[in-house]
C-alpha cells in the first residue's frame, strides 16, 4: 500500500459529529483504512497531518478541549517516567 493512498487531510464532508450514549464523537470516513490485500488491510492508518486535522476538528466541535490534550501529554510523560524507573 502506497503512502499517497492514505488520507492526509479531513475535509468537511469526510467526518460527521454525533452523540453516542451522551458522549460527543467524531465519525471519520473509511479512507484511512488499509486497502484490501495490503499488510494493513482494514486497519486505520493515521498520517501526521490527518491526526492534526482530527485534533483540530475535535476541539472546534467540542469533542475534546485543550485541557484534554494537556492531560494526555502529562499522562504519557508520567508513564514514560515510570517505565524508565522500572529498568
Amino acid at each position: 500500500m502506497a503512502l499517497d493512498e492514505i488520507a492526509n487531510q479531513i475535509t468537511d464532508d469526510e467526518f460527521a459529529l454525533d452523540t453516542i450514549q451522551g458522549e460527543r464523537v467524531i465519525i471519520t470516513s473509511p479512507i484511512i483504512l488499509g486497502t484490501a490485500g495490503s499488510e494493513w488491510e482494514g486497519s486505520p492508518i493515521f498520517r501526521r497531518d490527518y491526526l492534526l486535522a482530527l485534533l483540530s476538528h475535535s476541539i472546534r466541535h467540542k469533542v475534546l478541549n485543550a485541557a484534554d490534550i494537556d492531560a494526555a501529554l502529562d499522562l504519557s510523560a508520567a508513564r514514560d517516567a515510570a517505565c524508565q524507573a522500572c529498568g
